[in-house]
């Protein structure tokens, strides 16, 4: 475990549950991961993290790969 990890995962919620709950086979359900994230103290440090190195499996910060790559995606083009 890296060091920015270490300092904030011990304190997620993810860290007292099953970790299949976070990283479900394709077409898995995600619920119960996205529910317990946003009672997570710790949710934006895992979503910062995850948002910083690219995380490209699981659940991270409530948010699937697929809405972290919305949240990092860059504008095409300008505005008219």
């Amino acid at each position: 475990m890296n060091a920015a990890l270490a300092k904030w995962a011990a304190h997620g919620l993810c860290a007292q549950t099953d970790p299949d709950e976070f990283f479900p086979d394709k077409g898995g359900s995600v619920a119960t991961a996205k529910r317990l994230c946003l009672g997570c103290e710790v949710r934006q440090d895992c979503l910062d993290y995850a948002l910083a190195t690219g995380e490209q499996h699981g659940i991270w910060g409530g948010t699937t790969v697929r809405e972290r790559q919305r949240l990092t995606a860059q504008p095409l083009g300008g505005a008219a």
